[in-house]
């Protein structure tokens, strides 16, 4: 019974998107109807389309739990669960985790947060933002999926002084997926992340700069590495907002080494306070292959109210030499080699 009447208390506070003794419970519910050209071949050999519902296509759906306790003399402490889930099948996200897009307990005053548990790595905290395209499913994170990433085991510190940001991170086993979560007794490289950003957001221009390298997730791959390099700027001009980045990618592990450099550069306009309009182009370079596949996007989303948005969004990504660069991803929902136009238009609802 006692379980009961808290579940009921929880769903209270949940519908209206309130804060209860600190602790705030919020979510996204997104859905839309998406066309996807060379989704797949048929039983002849041809290249089939599909039209399918289609998850979290303007942003990833979740509720989660945000709470902070005041501890006196401008320390307070913080904590975030958050969980991802498909709202078309009601499945867990973040291969089954119960809270897999956050989950963390911290420390925090005027000189910074200090955080420990599974959290957003430095190159989503920072791109997030940059993104011409808002992390559409057609977009940034489409090209490298670091970009949305998380780190499991992390320590991370994050502070901001007048605009000036300053963050780093540490995991001892960034992927709890393989055994022992990376942390492998005696064999102190396996699955580390190290990662450290500076950046500027005051006014019109946001900037970022962030490094990231992650070692192999086996005792065999632990002194092998993945490295990332990213920058990124954007810089808002009355109801224009240009934006420009640039990521440099290398690896020698097995099964992602890879070499290749990344360039995107995209515009929001907002003409009235209810729309938001924003187009992009991505290039990688993947020198290491020889592929040089890019992406074409845009977005649009209408206001109709301070927590729901209708939107749609457009892509086309083409391929050469073998690459298989979907709208959504590399490898996803797309013949490899072939082009592909997608097509979404769906509803987001905020509380």
């Amino acid at each position: 019974m006692k379980r009961k009447v808290w579940m009921a208390m929880a769903l209270t506070l949940a519908a209206g998107g309130v804060k209860a003794d600190g602790l705030q419970i919020y979510g996204i519910l997104d859905n839309s109807v998406e066309y996807l050209s060379n989704a797949g071949v048929g039983a002849n050999g041809s290249k089939q389309s599909v039209v399918r519902a289609s998850n979290g296509s303007q942003v990833q759906n979740r509720f989660g739990f945000k709470g902070s306790e005041d501890l006196g003399g401008g320390l307070k402490a913080i904590m975030q669960l958050e969980s991802g889930f498909n709202l078309n099948n009601g499945v867990l996200q973040q291969g089954g985790r119960m809270f897999g897009r956050q989950a963390y307990v911290g420390l925090q005053n005027e000189w910074g947060a200090l955080t420990v548990g599974r959290q957003k790595n430095l190159i989503y905290d920072a791109f997030l933002e940059l993104d011409p395209l808002g992390y559409y499913s057609y977009a940034l994170p489409a090209l490298d999926a670091q970009f949305a990433g998380k780190a499991d085991n992390s320590i991370k510190y994050a502070g901001n002084f007048n605009g000036f940001k300053v963050a780093g991170l540490f995991s001892t086993g960034y992927d709890a997926t393989i055994a022992n979560g990376g942390q492998v007794a005696g064999e102190w490289r396996v699955g580390k992340e190290y990662s450290v950003s500076v950046g500027y957001a005051n006014g019109p221009l946001n900037a970022s700069l962030v490094y990231d390298q992650q070692q192999g997730t086996a005792i065999a791959t632990q002194g092998k590495t993945t490295q990332r390099v990213a920058a990124g700027a954007s810089y808002a001009i009355g109801n224009f907002k240009p934006y420009v980045g640039y990521q440099w990618y290398l690896s020698n592990v097995p099964g992602v080494a890879a070499r290749n450099e990344l360039y995107f550069a995209g515009l929001q306009y907002r003409p009235v306070t209810e729309v938001i309009l924003s187009g992009a182009i991505f290039y990688n370079n993947i020198t290491s292959t020889n592929q040089h596949p890019y992406l074409l996007a845009a977005n649009a989303a209408y206001l109709l109210s301070k927590r729901t948005q209708l939107f749609a969004e457009v892509g086309f990504s083409r391929n050469q030499n073998g690459s298989n660069l979907g709208v959504a991803g590399y490898g996803m929902s797309i013949v490899p080699g072939s082009n592909q136009l997608g097509v979404a238009v769906g509803l987001s609802h905020y509380f």
